[in-house]
């Protein structure tokens, strides 16, 4: 399915261009069958979770549903900030263990001491991507019920009466594509930080050695 909106196109292409580009950086890491550790399996986690969530956001998209697209940025967000969480421990091995081991990264601590809670993480990539905040705030509140999903099921036609038009149902009615305009911004630049962090992670597990081999693992397509 296609939308009618040229720039919106071109970003969801953006979109799948860089879950391709995902995927060819974890394919070219790991195609070789060698020695795995725990940071790598950190580092799969999040690229299976970002790119079955930047499949769904496009069909969210395409379907005109903003709530469940809203929902997916935030989830996308949410991976980002704990891929970047890799950098802020002070042993990555034993934090990715503790992790595959069921400890939520909430309550595991930073090198600085600091709990690695959402704002921690939400800061501190902020320090260098200023829209994190914006982002952050204006999803929130599509995790939990919220008077967002109590205004989407609204249609007001009639500020100064207060008439509005109840709509039930999962579609966005009479929504061009446009509408999604800062959502497919934000999603896009969120998909493109992440191979250049698990670049920067995987050179340098491979430059320090200090992943422990816990296995072997070969790339591949789980339909093949």
């Amino acid at each position: 399915m296609s939308i009618a909106d040229e720039n919106a196109n071109l970003v969801l292409a953006d979109i799948e261009r860089s879950e391709r580009e995902i995927l060819a950086l974890y394919e070219g890491h790991v195609s070789t069958p060698g020695p795995v550790g725990y940071q790598h399996f950190y580092l799969f986690g999040i690229a299976r979770r970002a790119l079955a969530q930047s499949a769904a956001f496009r069909q969210m998209v395409l379907s005109r549903n903003s709530v469940v697209a809203s929902s997916i940025l935030r989830l996308q967000l949410d991976t980002v900030l704990r891929l970047y969480a890799l950098f802020w421990v002070a042993d990555p091995e034993d934090f990715a263990f503790k992790v595959f081991k069921g400890t939520a990264i909430n309550k595991l601590k930073a090198a600085d001491g600091s709990l690695m809670t959402d704002g921690y993480l939400k800061d501190r990539v902020a320090a260098k991507n200023a829209w994190i905040p914006s982002v952050y705030g204006e999803t929130s509140g599509y995790i939990h019920f919220s008077h967002r999903h109590i205004k989407a099921a609204l249609h007001m036609r009639d500020s100064a009466t207060g008439q509005a038009q109840v709509q039930i149902g999962p579609y966005d009615a009479g929504k061009s594509v446009s509408y999604y305009g800062e959502l497919l911004r934000a999603f896009v630049h969120l998909n493109m930080m992440i191979p250049v962090a698990a670049e920067d992670w995987f050179s340098r597990i491979k430059e320090s050695g200090t992943s422990a081999s816990v296995g072997e693992c070969r790339f591949g397509n789980p339909a093949t």
